[in-house]
């Protein structure tokens, strides 16, 4: 399935998956009682390598220098994990397992925001959910995926974006 799904097919079908592991239909179900634990089992492998950019400190902690490597190292993250992202959002909607392993992703890349941008700017809400909107995956395959930007475009598009929200003063009232 990872195979599958690393070269373009987000939603391979149970019987493409036995076809290319030359098993049979019965031996994927042996092992995956069905489709769902397959999806749960891909974003285990996916949380597993992301880990690493969720686990790693950041090194420059000045403001808003912080920033850059923040854009970095998310466009990076996001770019390993962007089919697989796409994938498990095709089932997403119908799984809550899979559901609450999104929120569970989410809300720890919110977490790792508050922990590293400096108090103040967390404390202004709406430019810290700012932040929190233009550094989220989302953004990021909307950037790819919708907007047809490249790996590097993207990433300087999140840039300026973010830069943006730095430099701007309090929302008007």
């Amino acid at each position: 399935m990872v195979e599958l799904i690393e070269s373009g097919l987000p939603a391979p079908t149970a019987e493409m998956i036995a076809d290319r592991a030359n098993v049979s239909l019965r031996t994927v179900f042996r092992h995956f009682d069905e489709m769902e634990n397959l999806y749960l089992e891909i974003a285990a492998i996916v949380f597993d390598r992301v880990k690493p950019y969720l686990e790693s400190p950041i090194r420059n902690r000045n403001w808003p220098d912080v920033l850059d490597e923040i854009v970095d190292r998310r466009a990076t993250f996001f770019e390993e994990i962007a089919p697989y992202k796409t994938a498990i959002d095709v089932y997403r909607h119908r799984s809550n397992a899979l559901a609450a392993q999104h929120r569970r992703i989410s809300t720890m890349s919110r977490d790792m925001l508050t922990a590293t941008l400096p108090k103040e700017v967390v404390a202004d809400s709406i430019r810290f959910e700012l932040y929190v909107l233009l550094l989220s995956v989302e953004s990021w395959q909307r950037l790819r995926d919708q907007q047809g930007l490249s790996p590097l475009d993207a990433r300087e598009t999140l840039r300026q974006a973010i830069y943006a929200v730095a430099a701007g003063g309090p929302s008007p009232s």
